[in-house]
């Protein structure tokens, strides 16, 4: 292929994917820093006196959310996360667990858009099954941008001809980065 064709996939590429690579960026340096999924959600946390009987769980949780004037999920279907039920998705969402003291306490999560996308990052989306893999939408497009990012790499290296002027250069920084990264990993363990 032709310079011209490495520089047109590089550029549609790497337009198509941003919103994808920002997402990834904002979230990942939020969650070093400390902001997990439900940083900015509404919470509300109501303690109970029992857990539901099997087979009331959604009676019972739409009952208390009608109770104490919440929303109603769109998604009405009751999965079961570690035991505990839950009904509504990744934006909003009410459940009943044992707290830390193993007591029954009702949770109306409403999470912000940063909790959501971050929740995306993690592949915690709606999943479906293709190729024998659980996989959501925002996953394969995830996979692509990862596939993506590989040839944004050698895209740009074919384009500038791997720096023909500076080639010895360029292979000593190639040289520190992959110091650096093996240093970086060696320490954080």
């Amino acid at each position: 292929m032709r310079k011209k064709s490495w520089m047109k996939i590089h550029t549609y590429l790497s337009l198509f994917f941003l919103p994808f690579a920002l997402v990834y960026a904002i979230t990942g340096v939020g969650y070093i820093c400390g902001f997990q999924q439900d940083s900015f959600a509404n919470i509300y946390e109501i303690p109970l006196d029992s857990m539901p009987e099997r087979g009331q769980e959604k009676a019972a949780l739409l009952e208390l959310l009608n109770t104490h004037h919440l929303k109603i999920p769109a998604n009405q279907e009751v999965r079961f996360i570690k035991g505990n039920p839950a009904i509504g998705n990744l934006a909003y969402s009410a459940s009943i667990s044992k707290d830390s003291e193993g007591k029954p306490t009702f949770r109306v999560v409403e999470r912000s858009l940063y909790g959501v996308l971050l929740l995306m990052h993690k592949s915690h989306g709606t999943q479906f099954s293709l190729l024998g893999f659980k996989l959501s939408a925002f996953d394969i497009f995830a996979i692509g941008f990862g596939f993506s990012l590989l040839l944004f790499y050698l895209s740009g290296l074919i384009v500038t001809s791997f720096c023909k002027r500076d080639r010895l250069v360029s292979f000593g920084i190639l040289g520190l980065g992959v110091v650096a990264c093996a240093l970086a990993v060696y320490v954080s363990i």
